[in-house]
């Protein structure tokens, strides 16, 4: 359906305002990177991903085997294994070709081969690669196409070929082919196994590739959608009509708990940030998108407030207080707004007056550290504009030169549930200040749309108006005249973007429980690894003077016993116990147990002072300290690094996943 003109025209009054409040002298010239070595693009993905080591084996000159293959792939999915393996042969075959150039290979005469049911043989490695499953530590090959139907993917594999190690894997070929028929062919000293083999695996079961991998999500109104066709839920209850027509979905809970992106520790949300790139370029391969990375040519300023990039404000601003997590100036606008314009009609839309908004930015540049700004002498439309301007002049923007047009390209994807996986993923990719500004930034707008019957700025309205200041308007639109039909593409799709960044901002900020499940099964493949390293290091009688592997002091023999827990809390009086777990007991459960409830804390029988006593205990009821509103059971160790457990979190679930964790109260805000 073509989108005119006309059902855009905040997107195009903003679009104009922009450009009519542009300064000519601070032009920006934008242009995509420049045109890397062959090979190059391979290398930094696989590096992104975290296979440095692949990367640098493949430059120094040596291939892969079928073994180490497999352990690269263990615990990725077909897709996933897929686009890890089509980069590698393409860097593969780069550096053979850079590093022999004037020597003919018997691997350049036969080009490697792809079979007639897309099963793609021969690669650095020449692993297995049937088109439903890939094989690899604790994982099993399927016979069937992924969703039913075999995925449109780019052959980078011709007929009669070989695999970069030399060596093949396929043990028939076509009898339409040419070529030299080579049988089940493998190298001295090495073995093949067999497409059905499985590995032994640890506490988890194995990656498999299931229909829908993303989140377990359900439409709100069942009655439109047959059961089991969606599996990413939002609900949003009473919420105001704004007369949007995205669809209401539910977020379904996970009997291991919801996982939002703050509760996971930073060493965790690095590995997570590596699978989320796999499963994105996986989602944009099988739907044949590809994006730019933009790049702009400006000189980026290092002090101030406006114009400079978000990691250097919150680097400034971590001086003065080291808990915050985004800018303050940006805090302290959005601040300002919610506190005293949401009501105020056309808040973001109409604009303010430029003189007094120039003026705004000179005192805060000058005088904002010191505390000397007044901010109830602010208009309301000022302070919007101020909070456009704020986005639209950050050197690296919000959503990033690296992904922005990824973004932007989602809105190509049909299903509205991939899309959200999308979206879901480009925000994990995101830097963490970039991600927690968009959060803030998208929250507030939430409440913006929350105040529509007063303000007349419904959620269609809001998307217009900050799509344009989000996705970074090239200033050469313009010099031509009138708007083409790409434009007008390119308004309609990033509005919509826009659209669904605030509708389903809870959905987005969750981290899909199949990422944290990959997470725990490749630490438990790599502890299995360093036990095995230090068996065969026990074995030849070498000294390990390695802490990781020395087992804790047996201090409660009863904390040994099956389903029984001991959980700690530092922090609180009552600062450890151990827990017998059931089939309903949750994280909550264990949380109350340290709050100041059912009289808990009793007055002492028969005394005159004023201490109380504490499961028989005296104390001091001034110095002790019980479980508060903002209370959690983390997960420590085992096989994650620490996690911040949902309250609805079942326990005895989770300890069956992670029986090798240790379990602490503790305080977080950010729920």
């Amino acid at each position: 359906m073509a989108v005119s003109r006309s059902s855009l025209e905040d997107y195009w009054t903003e679009f104009h305002d922009i450009e009519s409040t542009k300064d000519p002298d601070e032009e920006e010239e934008e242009d995509e990177l420049p045109k890397t070595p062959d090979g190059e693009q391979e290398a930094r993905w696989l590096k992104e991903v975290g296979l440095d080591a692949v990367v640098n084996r493949i430059k120094d000159g040596h291939g892969l085997t079928d073994d180490e293959m497999e352990a690269v792939t263990a615990t990725l999915t077909s897709s996933q294994a897929a686009v890890v393996k089509r980069r590698v042969d393409t860097l593969s075959t780069t550096m053979r070709k850079r590093q022999k150039q004037n020597k003919t290979d018997v691997r350049d005469i036969f080009p490697s081969q792809e079979t007639v049911n897309g099963s793609f043989y021969g690669s650095p490695g020449s692993f297995h690669r049937l088109s439903g499953g890939s094989i690899g530590e604790g994982q099993t090959t399927h016979d069937h196409v992924r969703h039913g139907s075999k995925p449109k993917e780019r052959s980078f594999m011709k007929r009669g070929g070989y695999s970069m190690s030399g060596r093949r894997t396929d043990e028939a070929v076509s009898p339409d082919q040419t070529g030299i028929e080579m049988l089940s062919v493998h190298p001295k000293g090495t073995y093949h196994r067999p497409v059905g083999s499985r590995l032994s695996g640890g506490s988890l079961p194995s990656i498999s590739d299931h229909e829908d991998i993303m989140f377990e999500l359900k439409p709100d109104d069942s009655t439109h959608q047959s059961r089991g066709q969606q599996r990413l839920v939002y609900h949003q209850g009473s919420q105001q009509k704004t007369g949007d027509n995205l669809p209401n979905f539910t977020l379904v809970h996970d009997k291991l708990g919801v996982t939002q992106m703050s509760d996971l520790s930073a060493s965790d949300m690095s590995q997570i940030r590596s699978l989320a790139l796999l499963e994105l370029t996986s989602m944009f391969d099988n739907h044949n998108i590809t994006y730019r990375h933009r790049k702009a040519k400006k000189r980026v300023k290092d002090h101030g407030l406006f114009g400079v990039p978000l990691q250097a404000l919150l680097e400034n601003d971590r001086k003065i207080d080291s808990r915050v997590t985004t800018p303050i100036i940006f805090h302290d606008i959005i601040q300002f707004i919610e506190g005293h314009c949401l009501e105020t009609e056309g808040i973001l839309r109409v604009p303010g007056s430029t003189g007094r908004i120039k003026q705004l930015r000179g005192e805060l540049e000058d005088r904002f550290y010191s505390g000397a700004i007044s901010w109830a002498e602010v208009l309301p439309h000022d302070a919007a504009a101020l909070l456009k301007q704020f986005l639209r002049e950050l050197p690296v923007p919000l959503l990033t030169y690296e992904y922005i047009e990824a973004f932007a390209q989602v809105e190509s994807i049909k299903e509205k549930k991939l899309q959200l996986q999308a979206l879901c993923l480009l925000i994990l990719l995101l830097p963490p200040v970039h991600r927690n500004t968009l959060q803030i930034l998208l929250r507030f707008l939430q409440k913006v749309v929350s105040k529509c019957h007063a303000n007349k700025m419904s959620l269609a309205n809001v998307s217009m108006i900050m799509a344009p200041n989000l996705f970074l308007v090239s200033s050469n639109h313009s010099k031509f005249k009138g708007i083409q039909e790409g434009e007008i593409s390119m308004a309609a799709g990033t509005s919509n973007i826009v659209r669904m960044l605030i509708k389903y901002l809870d959905i987005l900020w969750t981290v899909p429980s199949f990422l944290v499940h990959q997470m725990r099964r490749q630490n438990e493949i790599a502890q299995q690894r360093k036990g095995r390293d230090k068996s065969i290091m026990k074995f030849l009688a070498k000294k390990d003077k390695s802490e990781l592997y020395k087992k804790p002091p047996i201090v409660h023999e009863g904390d040994f016993e099956e389903g029984v827990i001991r959980v700690h809390a530092p922090n609180l009086t009552k600062s450890s116990t151990a827990i017998r777990l059931d089939n309903r007991m949750t994280a909550g459960h264990i949380v109350d147990r340290f709050r100041n409830s059912c009289g808990a804390l009793n007055p002492a029988n028969g005394r005159g002072d004023n201490k109380r006593t504490l499961q028989g205990i005296y104390c001091d009821p001034d110095k002790v300290s019980f479980a508060e509103e903002h209370t959690y059971l983390y997960e420590t160790g085992g096989n994650i690094c620490e996690r911040c457990l949902d309250h609805k979190t079942n326990m005895m679930a989770l300890y069956h996943v992670n029986p090798n964790a240790e379990w602490v109260i503790k305080t977080s805000n950010h729920r």
